[in-house]
């Protein structure tokens, strides 16, 4: 799965995600809860807890491209 794809889907909408490297707080309809879900999502993904510093460096696209990656 692609980050952009899975920011999608914890938007549950069809709003663009801009290119590059963006910030979440910067994507239209994102805000804290977005946040849990989108942690909460990964976790299943990757199959592991996320620990705080994995969890406080989720602040842009690349970011949770990074973790996918690393899965």
């Amino acid at each position: 799965m692609h980050a952009r794809d899975l920011i999608a889907e914890v938007l549950r909408t069809s709003v663009l995600i801009p290119p590059g490297n963006v910030l979440l707080a910067h994507i239209e309809g994102w805000d804290s809860l977005k946040g849990v879900r989108l942690v909460l999502r990964l976790e299943e993904i990757v199959g592991r807890e996320l620990s705080e510093d994995d969890i406080e460096r989720l602040q842009s696209v690349e970011d949770v491209d990074r973790v996918l990656k690393a899965a």
